[in-house]
């Protein structure tokens, strides 16, 4: 089959849409299939031309300000729906609902083929709203607004795809005459394997101990930071060896840096800013980190929570229905926005060898269920399906 991704955002930001997808195109790519990625052009992104030889189409774009990252396209541009034609493009697949999937609807439309969504993000989440609007009593409106733009892209497609089973729940309910699927995020497991020993990282960041705890992604409002750190500055006061490291950067970093100084706690909060993806990985933070916590309720099967769980790393995160499905005995959850709960299940882990030793062996065990060849096999099938409905032959 020929295949073309259309990612929204694209390097240099590095998110956990454009993690998974690349882990499926290459898983893709390396079953036999011809992969495209279609991304926005920017200039950090002029001269790459391949990735893992896949090939990477850019198009004409120009900044929104809207959220970092997000660029307009042309959805109609002729250059390339010609370039989709000359890879005799079967497939598409788009990641996110602006003007790249729209551009994959268009051209299937045009020419008969599969339009395959997959729905990554809650982007009707109160918090990524008010990106759009600064003033938070305009959200509800704008949420049902946001409801009825996401109808266009979802109508539109032939088959939605999303990896939590809360968020297909969730699209069922508004928009029960399509036809939905919950496919995990995959990951090529094999990148965890070759982290640094504990005392090779600590000769790189001589502060990380026993009791360190991390959390991984952006310091945006969607992230709940705010709640994070006020838990952690509960359970320091109580603990005064236990720190927080946040990797990761965003619009909302020293606002958060105010908080952590303001609350007594800025030696206890470091803010590491962004860390390439694979030095991440290999530099063995997650892998001695005393557990992964995050506050974020507006996650739909978050690749950094993902990330953890292969590294075996216990949880500690909000009781809500997408983390509780990344939860197998791996897990300890605080009720959403409770800062008291969440400075004492982040007590109770930093004291409890035996109770973090269960858990981080919970999280090696269940790393299986994210296999990205094992997930890139179950969109093959899928694709093949839909490429039968549309009467299309695969080339």
């Amino acid at each position: 089959m020929n295949i073309a991704f259309f990612i929204e955002v694209f390097y240099p930001e590095i998110n956990g849409v454009i993690t998974s997808t690349l882990d499926l195109a290459r898983n893709l790519s390396n079953r036999g299939h011809k992969v495209v990625l279609v991304v926005p052009y920017n200039k950090h992104i002029a001269d790459l031309e391949w990735i893992e030889g896949i090939r990477v189409v850019k198009v004409a774009s120009i900044s929104t300000f809207i959220y970092p990252g997000v660029r307009y396209t042309w959805p109609w541009s002729p250059q390339l729906f010609r370039t989709l034609h000359k890879e005799k493009i079967e497939i598409l697949h788009f990641t996110g609902p602006w003007t790249l999937g729209w551009s994959a609807i268009l051209y299937g439309k045009m020419y008969s083929l599969p339009v395959i969504q997959t729905f990554h993000t809650m982007l009707n989440e109160d918090t990524y709203l008010q990106y759009l609007v600064k003033r938070r009593t305009l959200v509800p409106i704008i949420r049902d607004i946001s409801w009825w733009y996401f109808g266009m892209f979802i109508r539109h497609s032939d088959i939605i795809t999303t990896p939590s089973r809360f968020a297909g729940e969730v699209l069922k309910e508004r928009f029960p005459q399509k036809e939905i699927h919950h496919i995990s995020n995959g990951i090529d497991t094999s990148i965890f394997k070759n982290a640094r020993s504990f005392e090779e990282l600590q000769r790189q960041y001589p502060f990380f101990h026993r009791k360190t705890f991390l959390f991984v992604g952006r310091i945006g409002l969607e992230k709940s930071i705010d709640v994070l750190i006020e838990g952690f500055s509960r359970a320091m006061h109580k603990d005064p060896e236990i720190q927080l490291l946040l990797v990761g950067d965003g619009p909302n970093r020293k606002e958060m840096e105010a908080l952590a100084e303001s609350l007594g706690v800025k030696d206890r909060v470091r803010f590491l800013g962004k860390i390439p993806h694979l030095d991440l990985l290999s530099s063995g933070l997650i892998h001695h980190a005393r557990a992964f916590v995050t506050a974020s309720i507006t996650e739909n099967q978050p690749m950094t929570v993902i990330e953890a769980i292969c590294c075996g790393l216990p949880l500690i995160v909000p009781k809500v229905p997408s983390m509780e499905e990344l939860s197998e005995g791996n897990a300890l959850f605080f009720p959403a926005g409770n800062v008291e709960a969440l400075g004492e299940r982040i007590l109770e882990l930093a004291e409890n060898d035996e109770l973090f030793y269960t858990l981080a062996e919970a999280s090696h065990r269940m790393a299986v269920r994210f296999d990205g060849a094992r997930i890139a096999r179950r969109f093959e099938e899928l694709y093949r399906e839909a490429l039968d409905r549309k009467g299309s032959i695969s080339r």
